[in-house]
């Protein structure tokens, strides 16, 4: 699911800043991958995803679902996991298109103040599986963003983070069966 919901992103993102830059829409404007030592700049901007985090708020318990309506059982399934994805638009520029960079930076963070609710009807190809995105500006401290890139081991950027909110990761395994209740009664005449 995760795989999806970025590379939409990034198809998404490729499209609208190809337009924006006046680019065929086959450029690699925008792509998926780590940050590291060994990133290199190659004039595009990279989406890199930086955490993972359980909407907690939302959690359910184990819940029933009638899987044949003729069936007087209900199986029991573990509740779908509501995550939260934190990704990371960086402008890896060479030096001398510094500038690029930051109107590139400019244009991700315009084009997701545009459009940054993705429905069913948005979510086309593979990530029609995927039953909605929300995405919106995380700001980061100074000290969290310098913290970051001391971690990647890689020198700062102009960048921009996105929280991704809630995508539903849900596995169909069923724990248990039990029968649908019908009624509630006393059986008295057993318990003579």
């Amino acid at each position: 699911m995760i795989h999806l919901a970025l590379g939409f992103l990034c198809q998404f993102l490729n499209n609208e800043l190809n337009q924006k830059l006046g680019l065929s829409p086959a450029t690699e404007s925008v792509k998926t991958g780590p940050l590291g030592k060994e990133t290199t700049a190659d004039n595009k901007i990279h989406l890199t995803l930086i955490h993972i985090e359980e909407e907690n708020i939302l959690k359910n318990q184990n819940y029933y679902r009638k899987a044949d309506p003729a069936s007087d059982f209900y199986t029991v399934i573990n509740p779908e996991i509501k995550i939260n994805l934190y990704i990371l638009f960086s402008a890896l520029f060479d030096a001398a298109a510094y500038t690029e960079a930051l109107r590139q930076v400019s244009f991700i963070m315009s084009i997701l103040q545009g459009k940054n609710t993705f429905g069913q009807a948005d979510l086309t190809g593979e990530a029609s599986v995927l039953e909605s995105l929300m995405v919106e500006l995380h700001t980061q401290t100074i000290e969290q963003e310098n913290l970051f890139w001391i971690s990647a081991g890689h020198s700062p950027v102009p960048s921009v983070m996105y929280k991704v909110r809630l995508l539903l990761i849900q596995d169909d395994r069923m724990l248990d069966q039990v029968r649908e209740v019908t009624g509630i009664g006393i059986d008295l005449i057993n318990k003579m």
